[in-house]
């Protein structure tokens, strides 16, 4: 059983949906305090001059990821949805993709984490992903810290392995991992190479980025990298 766990951001990029399609259970780490340097409510998009960071403005910015409300000024959904229009509206597939996401911006919720999961839902539809999906918040007695907080959750989901990122190395304890069993992987990811509009490819963006430019063949350039075992 391999597990992988991430937390719920933002217009998530192809490494996300790679270790999605790479492990047998995703959970999403939504009980956990919101930190101030992750990009749970902000991402990057391709626009003529660049890389376009949109953030989503919360309400405010303490307590855990399921409590943390987004502004109620409804003109930043209408800002960023304009934004991504602007950026994508001359691509290959913008056409049959738009309205999936405009429903959500258009009735944006209240919770930062229900927000970002309707788009990821939408995303992982596109993506034809499969993986069964469980909430952190949903599985009982997984408290700790960090480290502490994922191999309970692993030994609650009785995972063999467990494939992390390789941002988690500073606070992994390999240690931990071998006395409870479980084997830690970290995620192997060259971000691949698609057509794209305005110029220079640029890696590390919104993963919407490949779908409105490369459609049903999107699965297709994240797959290729997926290693089971």
């Amino acid at each position: 059983m391999i597990i992988a766990i991430h937390q719920p951001n933002y217009l998530p990029w192809c490494g996300y949906f790679h270790k999605m399609l790479s492990c047998d259970l995703f959970v999403i780490l939504d009980d956990v305090p919101l930190s101030k340097t992750a990009i749970t409510n902000k991402n990057k998009m391709k626009s003529p001059d660049g890389p376009r960071l949109l953030t989503v403005p919360l309400a405010h910015k303490n307590g855990l990821i399921n409590e943390v409300t987004i502004s109620s000024d409804p003109k930043w959904a209408q800002k960023h949805w304009g934004t991504i229009q602007r950026n994508y509206a001359r691509a290959p597939f913008w056409k049959e993709y738009q309205d999936l996401f405009w429903s959500i911006y258009e009735n944006p919720d209240e919770k930062l984490a229900v927000f970002n999961l309707r788009i990821i839902e939408v995303m992982r539809t596109i993506l034809e992903i499969k993986t069964p999906m469980i909430l952190s918040s949903e599985i009982k007695e997984t408290t700790g810290h960090k480290g502490e907080k994922i191999i309970n959750l692993c030994k609650s989901l009785q995972a063999t392995v467990y494939l992390s990122g390789t941002g988690a190395k500073v606070y992994n304890d390999e240690k931990e991992f071998e006395r409870n069993q479980i084997s830690l992987v970290y995620q192997e990811f060259d971000h691949p190479q698609y057509p794209q509009l305005w110029g220079d490819f640029l890696p590390n963006l919104a993963a919407i980025d490949l779908l409105f430019n490369c459609g049903p063949k999107s699965k297709e350039f994240i797959q290729k990298q997926v290693i089971h075992g």
